[in-house]
This record gives structure tokens, C-alpha cells and sequence, in this order.
């Protein structure tokens, strides 16, 4: 039998972004019967709750965000998985430099770069692992349209938005990688 594959969703504090896509990452993978491990954590706190106007959006999406609490993302989390996901490039930048560059990717990038490998590859590792390969030193520096902006301090809409575009993108890398 074959181990899962392992997630792991990466945004600043743990507390918006990443706990939606780690939850919308799970139901998606659940509705497609795969076998999908997905986690998340943050670079700022530990032990915090999600943010209130993104429970808020959530719950409205039939979400339950009440038992999230954040995390600190070290190495013994990046090394444990086979794929990390971050909202934005600089999220990349810190783990690479951390922990090396295997498999880290913005949410955004991972799809397109996954989505672009010839064939089966035989697996989602495989794959995960062909895009990582084809990528260029300067793919995680500067800023740019793979990122997912911040919600947090921001308005329900806003928030609405990011949560909109969480839903399609961690449905897009499923999609991508098998």
C-alpha cells in the first residue's frame, strides 16, 4: 500500500490564508477519494486561533475554523512532506533558505508548474518532483501574480475574495497533480 501524499500550506502568521487552503485542500481531496495529508503553519504564532472574518467566511462556505490554532513552520515540518504550498514568494524565500529547496513552490506556482509535466511521471511525488526540477534559481524572488494576498485586517469582501480564490487553486493542484 502506498503512503499519502503529504501538504504542507504556508502563509505569514497561520491564522487566514493557509488554514483555509489546508481545509479546502483536505475536502477536495476527500471529495475525489484521494489520499491527501494537509497541514499548515505560519512564520509569526504559535497557538493562535484563525482570524475572526476568516472563520466568518469560511463557516459561511460550511467550513468549522474554531479548533485551528497556528503553528511556527520549522524544517521538521518542510522535511516531513513531499509538497509545500506558501500565499506568497517571500514565504518560499525564508523556507529555502531555512531548510533548502526541495519541493516548495507559491500555491499559485506549484499549479502551473505541476500542470506542465509531460505525462503520468507515475504519481504525484513524481510529478512534484519533475517541476521542481525544470525550475530556475530566481523563480521565488521578487513578488508577482502567483501570490495570494494577505486578508488579514481586511474587509469580509475582500477576505470572500481570497477564500474564492483558495477554493480554486488548491482544487486546480489536485487537478494538476493527479
Amino acid at each position: 500500500m502506498s503512503r499519502p501524499l503529504r501538504v504542507l500550506v504556508v502563509c505569514t502568521a497561520n491564522i487566514c490564508r493557509s488554514p483555509a487552503a489546508e481545509h479546502y485542500l483536505r475536502h477536495h481531496a476527500a471529495e475525489r477519494g484521494l489520499d491527501v495529508e494537509v497541514s499548515s503553519a505560519g512564520f509569526l504564532y504559535d497557538d493562535e486561533s484563525a482570524s475572526d472574518t476568516m472563520a466568518k467566511v469560511m463557516g459561511e462556505r460550511g467550513f468549522d475554523l474554531s479548533a485551528h490554532r497556528s503553528r511556527v513552520v520549522d524544517c521538521d515540518l518542510v522535511d516531513a512532506v513531499d509538497l509545500v504550498v506558501t500565499m506568497e514568494r517571500r514565504h518560499g524565500r525564508e523556507l529555502v533558505s531555512r531548510c533548502g529547496p526541495r519541493g516548495v513552490f507559491t500555491l499559485r506556482g506549484a499549479v502551473a508548474a505541476i500542470a506542465a509535466v509531460d505525462g503520468d511521471r507515475s504519481g504525484p511525488v513524481a510529478r512534484i518532483e519533475a517541476a521542481d526540477a525544470d525550475r530556475l534559481p530566481g523563480d521565488l524572488l521578487g513578488s508577482g501574480d502567483d501570490e495570494v494576498p494577505d486578508p488579514f485586517g481586511k474587509s469580509l469582501r475582500v477576505n470572500r475574495r481570497a477564500a474564492d480564490d483558495l477554493h480554486d487553486l488548491t482544487a486546480a493542484l489536485l487537478d494538476a497533480l493527479y
